[in-house]
């Protein structure tokens, strides 16, 4: 009925990708622009991703991908043993992946989503998604990590842990983010702060809202040890 071939899973073993966003903020997998409009779309982009995500299944196993973000100028990821599942219906995106970093970064961890979309704009316009994403990370160096992630509130220049966050997505942009942390030697750097708090460990729930221009940050069952 949508003119086009459909598959009810499409199964990839072993690809390699690059994902890249470059200084101007565009995506780009394998060479491909993953374009977020659908009036922008290219027979080589934006259809593409729209049948890709017309696909009721698609399993990436023992996968290999390199993340250069020219953007923040941080330096190439190289995950590996990346498992990938991404669910799609009508209106509606589930996306689960596994992945192994570079030990100094830390172990295995896990990302998910679930995001719904409106029903009349094209599935790769993914600045109107909403919904939630979700990371887990059992250890993690803080401070390697922290070039690859976005700018947070407060800078965590160092620390040894674990991380599980949520974020609330509207319209491709987070709303709100919590965070359960259980770091030790940590060290927390405020705005307008240049020297950094050292910690001999943190624990508990961070979390951090936008409202209009106002960020509201809040803590829960939040327990440290000072440095001295």
């Amino acid at each position: 009925l949508g003119w086009q071939v459909r598959f009810e899973q499409l199964h990839i073993d072993g690809a390699a990708l690059e994902v890249r966003r470059d200084a101007q903020g565009r995506f780009f997998v394998a060479g491909i622009e993953i374009r977020s409009s659908a009036a922008e779309h290219s027979d080589s982009g934006g259809s593409g991703t729209d049948w890709l995500l017309a696909q009721r299944e698609v399993a990436v196993r023992n996968g290999r991908v390199r993340w250069i973000d020219e953007q923040r100028g941080a330096t190439a990821l190289e995950l590996s043993a990346v498992d990938l599942v991404l669910r799609n219906g009508l209106a509606r995106h589930e996306l689960r992946i596994d992945a192994t970093p570079p030990a100094e970064v830390g172990q295995r961890f896990t990302l998910q989503g679930d995001f719904r979309q409106p029903l009349l704009v094209a599935r790769s316009d993914w600045r109107r998604w909403s919904g939630t994403a979700y990371a887990e990370l059992p250890h993690t160096d803080a401070g390697a990590l922290r070039q690859w992630l976005p700018a947070l509130p407060v800078e965590v220049p160092a620390g040894m842990g674990a991380l599980r966050l949520w974020a609330e997505i509207a319209d491709g942009q987070p709303r709100s983010v919590q965070a359960d942390v259980a770091l030790r030697d940590v060290q927390l750097r405020f705005p307008g702060r240049a020297q950094a708090l050292a910690l001999q460990r943190v624990q508990g729930r961070i979390s951090a809202e936008r409202q209009g221009r106002t960020l509201r940050i809040a803590a829960q069952d939040l327990t440290f040890a000072s440095g001295t």
